[in-house]
């Protein structure tokens, strides 16, 4: 029992960070994305006639490849797709997205030349003309590498301690079995015979531990879809139930494996 809870625990733990990775692998595959893509805001009086004058402009720009309009309408449906700025349009009785041109440059590094080139444009809101940042990119990879490193370290130090607890069972199975596989080999066992029991009970017990584990993640994914989808969806964006399959699956994988290695670590123990 101590193992089994011991290694439910530590699978439980990197199946939950496995969860919170993905989301943060595919926030910063969406920010690589959105990188390259300055929001060009116009300004709530700015006449057709300097809006088509500005976009013909960037259209004739050989550093920008497309540009698409966006009307407010348009901006706050996808404002509602986004987590968190769907409680920042229910605030207000009034659409609080401008109308803008979406601007796809052809290289990351002329982004910040194309949003300066367009900041005193007649059709560009003054206060605030662009989506550019140069920032958030960094501090986004920052955070990643920050969060990584706290997750390594609490698995880290909870594999010592697991270790360090299985280690004590598999000495107590060794003890209690050293007379047992003393008289196997007396009789002429073959080694796949004495490894046998130390390895079924091995499988049986990392299935058992990552099945719990992957039950406990899986009911915690349930619950959090059913109950509480909204905030399901700003903790963790894009993790859809196909990667929560994928991590299942690999939960309940590494149980069998640790469990059959703590066996032949015991066999080995009893044998010796």
């Amino acid at each position: 029992m101590p193992v089994i809870g011991t290694i439910a625990l530590l699978l439980m733990l990197c199946g939950t960070l496995a969860l919170v990775g993905i989301a943060v692998e595919r926030a910063v595959a969406d920010q690589t994305g959105q990188a390259s893509l300055v929001r060009v805001y116009l300004a709530s009086d700015a006449t057709p006639d300097a809006i088509a004058a500005l976009k013909a402009r960037l259209t004739a720009d050989p550093r920008i490849a497309s540009v698409t309009a966006v009307s407010p309408e348009q901006a706050l449906a996808e404002a509602g797709k986004r987590p968190g700025l769907d409680n920042l349009a229910s605030l207000s009785t009034t659409n609080p997205f401008p109308a803008s041109l979406d601007v796809r440059v052809k290289m990351v590094t002329q982004v910040a030349a194309v949003a300066n080139s367009v900041k005193t444009d007649p059709a560009v809101d003054p206060s605030y003309p662009t989506s550019y940042d140069p920032d958030t990119y960094s501090r986004l990879r920052h955070f990643a590498l920050i969060a990584g490193g706290i997750a390594g370290g609490i698995v880290l130090l909870f594999a010592v301690v697991a270790y360090a607890v299985i280690a004590n069972a598999m000495r107590g199975i060794a003890a209690s079995r050293r007379q047992e596989v003393a008289v196997t080999r007396l009789l002429g066992a073959r080694g796949w015979m004495q490894r046998g029991p130390f390895v079924v009970e091995g499988l049986t017990t990392g299935a058992l531990a990552g099945a719990l584990a992957a039950a406990v993640v899986a009911g915690a994914y349930l619950l959090a879809v059913r109950f509480e989808s909204a905030i399901y969806l700003q903790v963790l964006p894009g993790v859809d139930a196909t990667s929560v399959r994928y991590v299942l699956a690999a939960v309940i994988t590494a149980g069998l494996v640790l469990g059959a290695a703590t066996a032949l670590f015991g066999f080995r123990k009893a044998r010796a």
